[in-house]
């Protein structure tokens, strides 16, 4: 297609050049950015990185999210206003406030034909559940699952829990389809990267950097716009914008839109940005508490107030990404406010001095305290100049910072697995509950290994039971005030602290048709690949 054609073309000149001058349009008609025509039937969408696989439900990624999405399904979706809507399930009650009843949607099939029962999703429950860090506190909370019959399913909580309903949105939680799974290693089941989903769009093939997926002209909902969607690497984030700009790509979901890249699609208006779709993420900094060092709370303490949170915001993100006050954001409904690192920890590098000369880390001949491994992932907004600032900073007390930028898949070891880090940084979003986005990242009885689980080593048992009455609590008035406990058992034992609030922003060809419907979803890499289309003619 034309379009595609024009891509190959900018990934020569980026290779050869980085976009450099001398490369021009890729399609002169196309000069004064209009963008694609509209008889292209391909909606192009612009990455940092591969995933290492396509099915949501095993891992929180968001490549994986942003591909899988598009294929996999769950029960129910959640609106940019964080209401809970049906998806595969059309309706659902309560029979009693641990047991829930879902009415799934008749007559839906799975991209092979098969059709899309209530089995399948029994068998997700009992099975599937868990292998996803992300879901490990859903697995706990679910005593049993049953089908009632073909389109009916029942499902029984071990104690009643408010944030029941929005687990199971598909950011967290899709279907597996029985019969391509039952009776294999869920894990390295070849269907992990070639999806059979009942979404709007159907697996087609998966070559070096790029994924290409086909209309589902068997979609239970509105039949998709374009015949195929095709996800494409372009690692460089100037690049990327710029492919956005000159219409050889459609769209860069927020994760992939860094600070830089907002600046440059801002004014151009063949560009549209989008803000505050998705929740806001938090670029989190943990520490490794197996490091005997940082096993002490006052060093943790000392080496953040060491930090200049408000330069990072200014100076890396333009002063459009606020620092971190708390371990939940600014005005989710779980934040009262209570806690606020500014008042806590506030910059203040003589105060960290005398914090690591009193623990015990006075400077030594050289001027160095001790030194530490700091990580991040290429692909992270923001990621290295971050590093850059903390480095600069630690330096200025004392503390020697060896940074090491990773691919996605040699983070995900080097972090989760082998823990061989100190520090590192990760943007995560906050979620619409707490329960999903904040929880498995401090509780004990989750896998210290499971990637984007808690990779700290850190446990205090009385944190968990404060997360598990919050959890299990139904109304938001009674959960606030446990989840005001838990951030400051948080803020006073650090075991992971939060540098700024990342404002997520899409960045999509403005003249396309029906963008309000696929940003109509709330979370980073949910959409409605159904609504989007190519522009009028």
């Amino acid at each position: 297609m034309r379009k595609y054609g024009r891509f190959k073309a900018l990934i020569a000149c980026a290779v050869t050049a980085l976009v450099a001058v001398g490369c021009g349009s890729m399609n002169e008609s196309n000069s004064s950015g209009g963008g694609a025509a509209a008889a292209d039937d391909t909606f192009v969408v612009g990455m940092s990185a591969d995933p290492p696989h396509l099915i949501r439900l095993f891992l929180g990624d968001v490549q994986v999210g942003l591909v899988g999405l598009a294929m996999e399904e769950s029960l129910v979706t959640v609106s940019r206003d964080k209401k809970i809507e049906p998806q595969l399930a059309t309706s659902w009650e309560m029979k009693n406030p641990t047991t829930y009843v879902f009415h799934l949607r008749e007559g839906v099939t799975w991209h092979d034909g098969k059709p899309f029962t209530a089995d399948d999703v029994v068998y997700t429950f009992e099975n599937g559940l868990g292998i996803n860090s992300g879901t490990a506190s859903l697995k706990d909370m679910i005593k049993s699952s049953k089908a009632v019959d073909e389109s009916t399913v029942e499902v029984s909580l071990k104690s009643p829990s408010g944030a029941f309903l929005a687990m199971l949105n598909p950011m967290s939680f899709t279907i597996l389809p029985k019969h391509i799974y039952d009776g294999t290693d869920l894990e390295e089941n070849p269907a992990n990267r070639a999806p059979v989903g009942t979404g709007p769009f159907k697996f087609e093939s998966w070559e070096s950097n790029r994924i290409t997926l086909v209309r589902n002209d068997n979609y239970w909902g509105d039949k998709p716009k374009y015949a195929k969607v095709v996800f494409t690497v372009l690692g460089d984030p100037t690049a990327r914008a710029l492919a956005l700009k000159k219409g050889d790509i459609d769209y860069i979901n927020s994760y992939d839109v860094t600070f830089e890249a907002i600046k440059q699609l801002d004014e151009d208006p063949n560009v549209k940005l989008d803000i505050g779709r998705a929740s806001i993420s938090m670029k989190m900094f943990p520490f490794n508490t197996r490091n005997e060092i940082l096993a002490k709370p006052e060093v943790r303490h000392a080496l953040f107030q060491a930090i200049n949170r408000d330069f990072i915001s200014k100076s890396v993100f333009g002063g459009y990404f606020p620092p971190g006050h708390a371990p939940l954001p600014d005005g989710h409904w779980a934040n009262s406010g209570e806690v606020d690192f500014d008042k806590l920890y506030p910059y203040d590098p003589k105060a960290a001095e005398a914090a690591l000369d009193a623990a015990g880390y006075p400077k030594q001949a050289n001027g160095i305290r001790f030194s530490l491994t700091h990580r991040y992932e290429a692909s992270e907004p923001g990621g290295e100049k971050v590093a850059e600032v903390i480095a600069d900073n630690w330096k200025a007390i004392g503390v020697e910072t060896k940074v090491v930028q990773d691919d996605a898949e040699v983070f995900r070891q080097e972090v989760f697995s082998k823990h061989n880090f100190d520090t590192y940084t990760i943007n995560i979003a906050s979620g619409a509950d707490p329960a999903i986005g904040l929880y498995r990242r401090y509780t004990c009885d989750n896998d210290q290994n499971a990637v984007f689980g808690n990779a700290t080593g850190y446990c205090n048992k009385s944190l968990d039971e404060l997360f598990l009455k919050a959890n299990s609590a139904n109304e938001q008035a009674e959960r606030t005030p446990l989840y005001t406990e838990a951030q400051k058992v948080i803020a006073e034992d650090l075991p992971t602290s939060i540098l700024v609030q990342v404002k997520y922003t899409e960045a999509i060809r403005a003249n396309l048709t029906g963008i309000e419907g696929f940003f109509h979803p709330g979370e980073v890499v949910l959409l409605d690949w159904s609504k989007i289309g190519p522009p009028a003619a």
